[in-house]
């Protein structure tokens, strides 16, 4: 949003306590001339105009730097549209430098997140974290179409606004493609030349990290099956080519079966993969190596770990399992940056919840007897950021909710209800591993 208030007598531009762009254009007859004629945008720029003289009003009009700089200011989608503004406008804003930079600059903010994918098989539900679009959620499979053509939609996961989505064609085969959802630009990612098999592939990784680069990496993990090895490929959208790792996952020695590595995490220049009963894994981008780190134990007198979230937030790594299932306290734990440990980041109580949602402690009391699950809810996604604002977002019975962990509000934010009581399981709940963050970038593909 942009808005007039508290214009001054000169060009000027902040942003308020609020994180709105306040900008104020003197002397930019030209400017408003183009956007008003070329948009409608009442609700988006309201523009103040002093004119007193036109040398001024030219010499503003040709500020480039000027322009430049409060452009950065905007969100993507905005930019987007402003680019009909004028052909000047449109240089600036599809150049490859500007969307390099506003990348880099968006980079950790966190108003740049505006929802959420959730996987409800074999679809995926939106769900918007801007308080003013808080709804029922929407189906978003469509938003992909213009590549989709026909295949089945196999699988995806999102790293910094850009999406990695695996399709499964009608021979058996899988294309991945590399997908901007607010530009639309896409790029088909080629399988390594060392697998022959599709369905070899355990996962496609995305690592971006605007801050460094404009270039993304996909690590791609497959399996070799006469070695029961796992092995890792890097693919580099700068080069256009694979790399290969030396080193292998030994699933004899480690076990495979349970890794999570269809839910890898980007941080801190490599890709991690949490396991319930093994070792946790970190790989390496740059040199291409992996290693084990810093893994909790296993509760007392439990076969497994209850991982309910893994996840970065704010340029941290966090972690969230319950070692007592039928408790409602749990800890959020952060990584040391330098993989010394987790420590704990927060210490969480929702003994208060059943109270304000009696569904849980229904369901939990006379669950059907083929779904005796133990949580009456799961953590979909902690968020925390720059303002130190820790947010945790709940599935419950058939609800989403936003809990603020600093002055303890709740917000509903939508309903789920499954078709009947049986696809409780799958239709009325969701967990933090088949969530995807939605980051507004106009990263390049």
């Amino acid at each position: 949003m942009i808005s007039d208030t508290y214009a001054t007598s000169s060009d000027a531009s902040y942003v308020d306590d609020r994180g709105i762009i306040r900008v104020t254009f003197v002397h930019c007859w030209s400017i408003e001339k183009d956007v008003k004629s070329r948009l409608s945008l009442s609700s988006e720029i309201s523009i103040k105009i002093e004119v007193p003289s036109s040398e001024s009003a030219q010499h503003i009009a040709s500020n480039e730097d000027l322009l430049t700089e409060l452009l950065l200011h905007l969100p993507p989608k905005s930019l987007l549209r402003f680019q009909t503004v004028s052909k000047h406008w449109l240089s600036i804003i599809s150049s490859p430098q500007f969307r390099r930079l506003h990348t880099r600059m968006n980079a950790r903010s966190s108003a740049s997140t505006i929802g959420l994918f959730l996987c409800r098989n074999p679809a995926y539900n939106f769900l918007s974290l801007h308080e003013e679009d808080f709804s029922t959620m929407s189906m978003m499979n469509e938003r992909f179409s213009s590549i989709r053509d026909g295949k089945i939609f196999y699988g995806m996961n999102s790293c910094n606004g850009l999406f990695c989505l695996d399709f499964k064609l009608s021979d058996g085969r899988r294309e991945f493609y590399i997908y901007n959802l607010i530009t639309g630009e896409n790029r088909f990612i080629p399988l390594p030349e060392t697998i022959n098999e599709p369905d070899l592939v355990r996962t496609m990784n995305l690592a971006f990290d605007p801050e460094k680069s404009g270039d993304y990496d996909v690590v791609c993990v497959w399996l070799s099956v006469s070695e029961n090895q796992l092995r890792f490929s890097v693919y580099s959208s700068g080069t256009g080519n694979w790399r290969h790792s030396n080193e292998y996952y030994d699933c004899n020695e480690y076990g495979g079966a349970d890794l999570c590595f269809y839910y890898g995490v980007f941080w801190n220049g490599a890709v991690h993969w949490v396991s319930q009963t093994g070792p946790f894994l970190c790989f390496e981008v740059g040199n291409c190596s992996f290693r084990q780190m810093p893994t909790p134990p296993i509760p007392e007198e439990q076969w497994h770990r209850n991982i309910e979230y893994f996840g970065e937030c704010g340029g941290h790594l966090h972690l969230i399992h319950h070692n007592d299932n039928q408790s409602t306290e749990f800890d959020i734990l952060e990584l040391e940056v330098n993989y010394s440990g987790w420590f704990v980041k927060y210490h969480v109580n929702l003994e208060f919840l059943p109270n304000l949602h009696p569904v849980m402690v229904n369901q939990e009391t006379n669950p059907p007897e083929e779904y005796a699950y133990t949580n009456v809810f799961s953590m979909i996604c902690f968020h925390d950021d720059e303002k130190d604002k820790a947010r945790l977002l709940l599935s419950l019975p058939g609800k989403i909710i936003l809990y603020n962990m600093n002055d303890g509000k709740i917000e509903e934010l939508a309903d789920v209800k499954p078709a009947s009581f049986r696809l409780f399981i799958d239709g009325a709940r969701y967990d933090g591993f088949e969530m995807y963050k939605h980051v507004e970038t106009l990263a390049r593909v």
